[in-house]
């Protein structure tokens, strides 16, 4: 019994334990996975396998693109903690990218920022479509389409001058709040329409600096090329206002004394008021839907035969 008893503890002894099996496979997986996990770290975060190397701009229509991707660039350049490059795309953040965006390039409306594996960024841009400028107190706002308005403060003169935009000055000095919309209604869209509509209909040349005596009046005075004045409403409207306008050029007005003409003033409907220079204010009850067309001005040739 004895002798069985100490061949087990024998044949033990030579047998490897079980438990030292276990814990050494246990420290081989760890270190394969750190190993692995280490790898993967720096393939992320320190090697240039992700650094952007090429950025793809799309959406610009009046901005240049050499400033906005050097403005791209100056975000991706330097180091995280001074170890990290920020252009690794992997910790690129696409919200602070757009916001800087917003921030320095005023024309920029909207920006979509999407990142493409492994090395590239895709950026779209929408502009602001700018429509009018309109300048109160000493202070001037660009307005875009939908008629919300941005300091012009913001943008360079020459950019301002290559639109060769609209100009409307408030002469009651009302404050406009930025990102407000200052014109009610439809006045946007009838200052607008006025200058094509004024030189297609009527063969007037205006000036694209219009006034009025309040934005809440709807009321304009415009300069024409000549040199004389138009008094519009947008609550006489558009339409009404160049039949009043082309009947009395036509009846009263000759394109002659135009020269000496002070003003026309169509806010009132169907009733025209115009003044010659040194003249008094005359009044003429005309220009209605029905009215008829005027007959095309007969002049007399050198040879005293007659000309259309």
């Amino acid at each position: 019994m004895i002798s069985v008893i100490n061949r087990k503890k024998n044949r033990s002894s030579f047998e490897p334990s079980r438990g030292k099996k276990k814990f050494s496979g246990k420290w081989v997986y760890r270190l394969v996975a750190i190993l692995f996990l280490a790898t993967v770290i720096f393939a992320l975060f320190f090697s240039d396998f992700l650094s952007v190397t090429d950025v793809q701009i799309s959406g610009l229509n009046k901005l240049e693109d050499g400033p906005l991707r050097n403005a791209i660039n100056g975000e991706l350049s330097g180091n995280y903690f001074g170890i990290i490059a920020r252009d690794n795309l992997t910790l690129l953040r696409r919200d602070k990218l757009r916001e800087a965006l917003l921030r320095d390039f005023k024309r920029i409306e909207d920006v979509q920022v999407e990142k493409i594996f492994p090395d590239s960024l895709r950026i779209v841009i929408r502009e602001r479509k700018f429509a009018m400028l309109l300048c109160s107190s000493g202070n001037c706002y660009v307005l875009n389409e939908k008629g919300e308005a941005y300091g012009a403060q913001n943008f360079a003169q020459a950019e301002l001058d290559r639109e060769n935009l609209v100009t409307l000055i408030d002469a009651s000095g009302a404050q406009i709040e930025p990102g407000s919309i200052p014109l009610e209604g439809g006045f946007q869209e009838f200052i607008l329409g006025l200058n094509s509509r004024v030189q297609n209909d009527a063969g007037i040349v205006l000036k694209k600096l219009y006034e009025t005596p309040s934005r809440m009046s709807g009321d304009l005075k415009v300069e024409t090329e000549d040199g004389w004045k138009i008094y519009f409403s947008e609550d006489v409207g558009l339409e009404k206002e160049l039949l009043m306008l082309k009947t009395i050029l036509a009846n009263k007005i000759s394109r002659d004394q135009q020269k000496n003409l002070e003003y026309i003033d169509l806010r009132i409907a169907n009733k025209v008021f115009y003044k010659f220079k040194e003249g008094t204010e005359q009044a003429q009850e005309q220009a209605t839907e029905n009215t008829p067309a005027p007959a095309p001005e007969v002049k007399k040739g050198e040879d005293g035969k007659k000309k259309k």
